[in-house]
């Protein structure tokens, strides 16, 4: 965890001295400073009184919610429990969508077929939703797994340790238009990135990055594994990959890993977004991306990286065009809000242009933000000062394409052990806008 201790000007003291939150990026850079304002402070329960968040009302069989994905048509999807399952039992037992009229559609549930392939639902979890589709990382009850797709009210297999192929350890899919991606090893090959073209007539996963594919620029090194968590951006997939079989946060790091974008469609080398040479925006002389990222969430060509470099974490946007920027990171402080900097960001983001949807922590704080990269508008959705329904906020959880106009679906978990979904309008949130100040950029 980053310890650094926040330094600020007179001028800046002035300014937190009327209530005005200064967020200062990189302080040892003062040039790249960047800060937010808001024009009033307001309490935890102002924020609330607001409006911010919105319950929805899903009957109380349901529990320990994951994933939610909120529709064009205001109905929310997501994975939930709707009995009794033991805690430590690996996903959950189905997935529901909650419509605005209060009814609520059973998607799948344990026990249920999967098309005409025999197999049958053990547990779900790694949600998707888009365009009236859902993918997921489905878990038979014959202790297989596979991914599964969901499309006009029918469940179908697209991939299963059950198949011809023998598929097995599967990463987690994502969706995008008619891409599905998702990584896999089968009883042929190693671990590679595969792709499935739901316009296709039989929708065949082909690899994209088969196992053991050169890595461009990098002599003598292939991909060999690739991270658990994939993503799909219209017709190319971002995926995170390593030249060795590499398990992040165990024995020593690999010798090259990186993120990459490639076509899901059409042959084609995979092109470098970030790599362990990638000079770190806003951070000291030499410092650089590192060998894991939590995430590496791409939308309309632009790639929000959630990363860790030795103390220091970030969220880091790189552009189409290849500029990487910082939109925080662990020397980012909100006096008004809580004690030092931020310390940890998880895989909890949301990308969807030019807003980022992230969940920070710090010493005894965490809180559900909304950034806009063009603008630099800041708003605080929620935070563990808060309360709802008497329950104070114990942790937070959006999906990676959440928002729709200006509003998300998150799911809020309470000190209790209970959780619940609830939709924010972010613009009700508190509100701060940033001074001006060159933005920390970084060219590979």
């Amino acid at each position: 965890m980053a310890s650094d201790d926040f330094a600020m000007s007179q001028s800046h003291k002035h300014l937190a001295f009327h209530l005005v939150i200064a967020l200062v990026l990189f302080p040892n850079f003062l040039e790249a400073q960047l800060s937010w304002a808001p024009a009033k402070m307001m309490s935890a329960e102002e924020i609330a009184a607001r409006g911010v968040l919105v319950p929805i009302p899903i009957p109380t069989k349901l529990s320990n919610f994951r994933y939610p994905f909120l529709q064009e048509d205001g109905s929310v999807v997501f994975i939930a429990n709707d009995h009794h399952k033991p805690k430590d039992q690996d996903g959950r037992a189905g997935i529901f969508k909650f419509a605005p009229n209060g009814e609520v559609t059973t998607i799948t549930t344990a026990g249920e077929g999967l098309g005409s392939s025999g197999a049958k639902v053990a547990g779900v979890y790694a949600l998707k939703v888009e365009g009236g589709r859902a993918v997921f990382h489905v878990m038979l009850e014959n202790e297989g797994s596979g991914i599964a797709l969901w499309e006009n009210g029918k469940l179908s297999l697209l991939a299963a340790t059950t198949g011809s192929d023998g598929f097995s350890d599967f990463g987690n899919p994502d969706l995008s238009g008619d891409i599905v991606v998702f990584s896999a090893k089968t009883r042929h090959s190693g671990q590679s990135l595969y792709a499935v073209n739901l316009q296709g007539v039989d929708r065949t996963p082909v690899a994209i990055v088969p196992h053991g594919l050169a890595i461009p620029g990098q002599v003598g090194l292939t991909y060999q594994k690739f991270a658990d968590n994939q993503f799909a951006d219209g017709k190319n997939a971002v995926f995170r990959a390593y030249s060795d079989e590499y398990t992040p946060f165990q024995g020593p790091g690999p010798r090259y890993a990186g993120v990459f974008r490639v076509s899901a469609l059409e042959p084609d080398a995979p092109k470098k977004i970030v790599d362990l040479s990638t000079p770190l925006p806003g951070a000291p002389p030499g410092a650089t991306f590192g060998d894991y990222q939590e995430s590496a969430i791409p939308a309309d060509g632009t790639t929000i990286l959630v990363n860790r470099s030795g103390q220091l974490r970030g969220i880091y946007r790189a552009s189409p065009g290849g500029e990487i920027e910082c939109l925080v990171d662990s020397t980012t402080t909100i006096p008004d809000l809580f004690t030092g900097p931020f310390t940890y960001f998880n895989k909890w983001v949301c990308n969807t242009p030019p807003w980022v949807l992230f969940l920070g922590r710090a010493k005894e704080y965490f809180g559900l933000f909304a950034i806009n990269w063009e603008t630099r508008e800041l708003y605080l959705l929620a935070d563990s000062r808060m309360v709802f329904d008497g329950k104070k906020i114990k942790n937070a959880e959006i999906s990676n394409a959440a928002k729709v106009d200006d509003r998300v679906a998150l799911m809020l978990e309470f000190e209790d052990g209970g959780s619940g979904v609830y939709v924010a309008t972010f613009e009700k949130g508190l509100a701060m806008k940033s001074s001006p100040g060159s933005v920390p950029i970084a060219r590979p």
